[in-house]
Parts: structure tokens; sequence; C-alpha cells
């Protein structure tokens, strides 16, 4: 598809959806290279500028495929293994097992572990969602309450068996375990030094810097009320990064010819389907779904208290594209249309 076509399609999308969102920037990339960002809406209601390529926005859990990637390069460096139990890499926590099954970290990419989707009781998830009304709902959690919730936790199933059943708790416990393994000082810094840096990915980050600050988007609730951002600083590994539309084209690009990249094997290892599902499989971190023309999307989202996202790519077709919003409407269907214009 040549740069006329490509920017045709992204501006139909955005166009299409971008009356439904406070701010929306809708952009695709192909294997070859060409790229196209549309922007729609404000940054800040009522009246504030339209977003932009490099505006940031919270990704949330798309957060989740960074983690995955990290687990794989640390494969390829030979730090450990798929197969490595969790409690090796935290023997300070008493990890929970199952029928004499452990947690590994493939487990935890792949959400087979059995651990729950969040690290708390059914009356602090409550009041966690009320509080996010106005802020972050995970700001009482930090690294050792965190642990201290998987010490405590009583698994679901089996690790390694049933269906897949997505984890908060689970892909937070592994970015810590990750940190650990590789001897970094935070997650942050290992995103940075092992993933942003060799792809060229300068505005990927946990928390912005001054001038960062500046060019982000300003999240809303319902009623297009605005809100505060989210760090989610106990289980960075599930949720905490914030990006732009160009860095996010930068990692798709990059999923599209990992051969190009200094990180081809590791984005090569999380690409295979590891656990199969009726209409949903995974591979490490990135979500599985067939489509038309016996072609296969891979995908992510993500959604905090006042921003959604999308990033997803078709291997076969050579697209990748992102959806990035900010307020509470699902972006899904924006990514899902382009990936399927750019396919057909």
């Amino acid at each position: 598809m040549g740069p006329g076509g490509l920017d045709e399609a992204v501006g139909r999308v955005a166009a299409r959806h971008g009356k439904q969102h406070v701010g929306l920037v809708v952009a695709a990339v192909t294997s070859a290279g060409a790229r196209s960002v549309v922007p729609a809406g404000h940054v800040c209601v009522p009246d504030g500028p339209a977003p932009r390529a490099d505006t940031l926005f919270e990704i949330g859990s798309v957060t989740k495929v960074f983690t995955a990637l990290l687990l794989a390069e640390a494969v390829t460096r030979g730090e450990l293994s798929l197969d490595t139990p969790l409690g090796d890499l935290l023997p300070q926590v008493a990890v929970p097992t199952r029928d004499g099954a452990v947690i590994t970290v493939e487990h935890l990419a792949t959400h087979t572990s059995g651990l729950p989707n969040n690290p708390m009781s059914l009356p602090a998830a409550v009041w966690a969602q009320w509080k996010a009304r106005n802020g972050d709902p995970w700001e009482t959690i930090d690294r050792a309450g965190l642990l201290t919730a998987l010490g405590d936790t009583t698994l679901r199933r089996t690790p390694g068996t049933g269906r897949i059943a997505y984890s908060n708790l689970g892909v937070g416990v592994l970015g810590h375990a990750l940190v650990t393994a590789a001897a970094h000082r935070d997650f942050g810094e290992l995103v940075r030094a092992r993933i942003c840096d060799p792809l060229g990915m300068s505005d990927t980050v946990l928390l912005p810097d001054r001038e960062q600050a500046e060019r982000e988007a300003v999240g809303h609730r319902r009623r297009r009320r605005t809100t505060g951002h989210w760090e989610v600083a106990g289980l960075p590994g599930a949720g905490a990064l914030r990006s732009t539309a160009t860095d996010m084209l930068t990692f798709l690009h990059a999923q599209l010819r990992p051969e190009d990249t200094p990180l081809g094997p590791a984005i090569a290892l999380t690409h295979p389907e590891r656990r199969p599902g009726k209409r949903l499989g995974i591979g490490l971190g990135w979500l599985r779904v067939p489509m038309r023309g016996d072609h296969v999307l891979l995908w992510h989202n993500g959604g905090t208290g006042g921003f959604r996202a999308f990033a997803g790519f078709v291997p076969s077709s050579g697209v990748g594209a992102v959806a990035l919003a900010n307020d509470l409407r699902s972006v899904d269907r924006a990514g899902l249309d382009l990936l399927t214009a750019l396919s057909s």
C-alpha cells in the first residue's frame, strides 16, 4: 500500500471515531516503513489544542507486551528460561503452588499462572474503583505490598492448565522478577535500557520529565470530567507506561521487521501461540485472534482512569495500527477497523 492509500485509510477511521472521544490519535505503519498519523479532538476539554504524534498518553495494559518482551530478551541473554520458577527469582516470597506445580515466568506472561486478576480483596477492589474517579486506585500498593499479596494468594487453578485467565497481579509480579534478574534499579530503567534505547523510542516512560509533561494529554472520565494520572507504582509491569503514537509505531514496525532490529530474536520469541483458545490465543504478552483470509492479528489494549489504548499488527499483511484516546471510551474498534481495512 502506498502512502496515499495509508493516509486515506487512517484518515477515514479517525474521522469515523474521532467525534466519540475527547481526543484521539489514530496511526498506522507498514513493514516497508510507511507511516501515517491522524489526530482528532483535544488534549483537554473544552478547547485544548489537538493531540499530535508526540502527545503522551497512558497506555495501560499495553505495557504488558513490553514486559513480555523484557522476558523474551532476558531469555535470549541467557539470564533465565521460560521454565524458570518464579520462586527462583523472588526467594523472599513463599510463592503459592497447586497440585505440586510451580508458577513459571512463562505462566505469568501467558496468564496461565492461576493467580487472580488483582492483588486486592473484593472490598478493596470496589473501594479502588470508586477512588479511580479522582485518582490512581493502585497508589496504596507498592512493591512490598504486591509481593505480600502474592504470598497470601491461593491459586485458582493449577499453573499451566486451564484457560487463559487475565491477571494484572501476575504480570505485575513478572515485572518485579525481571528487574531482579537483570539487577536493574527499577522497571522504568529496564524498559529504557533494553527496549526503548535499542529501538529508538525516547517518549515511552513511566514518569515523564518536565518537557514530556508539557506534551501529555489530560485524562477524562465520564461526562468529560478531567482526572489525574495513574502511576501504578506497585505493579508497573502490568500497566504503568506512557507513550506516543510515534513511539508506538516504532514499536510495531519492530514487530513487523524484527530481523532489522537489535531485539530480533527476543521479538520473534513473543509472537508464536503458546496457549490456544477457541476465540483468543496468546503468545508472550500478545493476544492472538484469527482474521479473514488466514491472517492472524496480534494485539493488546489498555485502559486507565482517563485513557484508552490499542496496539496491534498483522504479520502476514505487514501492517500495524495504534489508537490512543484521553477518555474512557474504548478505541479497540478504531484499531480493528483500521487493521481490517489495511489487511483486505
